[in-house]
């Protein structure tokens, strides 16, 4: 093996390495964007204490998709009608160890999901009644 190839090598291994991890990062950023959303909608259409809905559904939300990355840790804070989930992860990438591309800190990742409690279920219901009393009151001037 030549003295180029024995430098180059190494280099292009530790590159496809670095990809790996990247593609890692990416696919558990997104699918945590994802889930942090999903358990805030729950939270939003649910009656029960935000908190309580969150924690309920976390382990089947969550599942076991985050593959190359740690299992996220998810909070939840709520104020007024706003509800708001958010996780935390990490990026394990003990293989490159202190190699020279490898990024001295962690590959930490953070997402939050929003969603707002409208309760749109009172609402139809509302104007729902609202519409039968207007036809109500239209139906009674029509009879003299």
């Amino acid at each position: 093996m030549t003295l180029e190839a024995s430098l180059v090598v190494p280099m292009i291994i530790c590159v496809f390495a670095l990809l790996i991890y990247f593609s890692y990062y990416l696919y558990g950023r997104c699918v945590l964007s994802q889930d942090t959303y999903i358990l805030a909608f729950r939270a939003s259409i649910s009656s029960e204490d935000a908190g309580s809905v969150v924690s309920e559904k976390e382990d089947g939300v969550l599942g076991r998709k985050y593959f190359g990355s740690g299992k996220p840790v998810i909070s939840v804070s709520t104020s007024g009608k706003d509800i708001r989930v958010s996780g935390k992860s990490y990026v394990r990438s003990r293989a490159m160890g202190s190699y020279f591309l490898k990024p001295r800190s962690d590959w930490n990742y953070e997402t939050a999901g929003k969603a707002r409690k409208l309760k749109q279920i009172d609402h139809i219901r509302m104007v729902k009644r609202v519409k039968d009393i207007g036809e109500n009151l239209l139906n009674r001037k029509e009879e003299p």
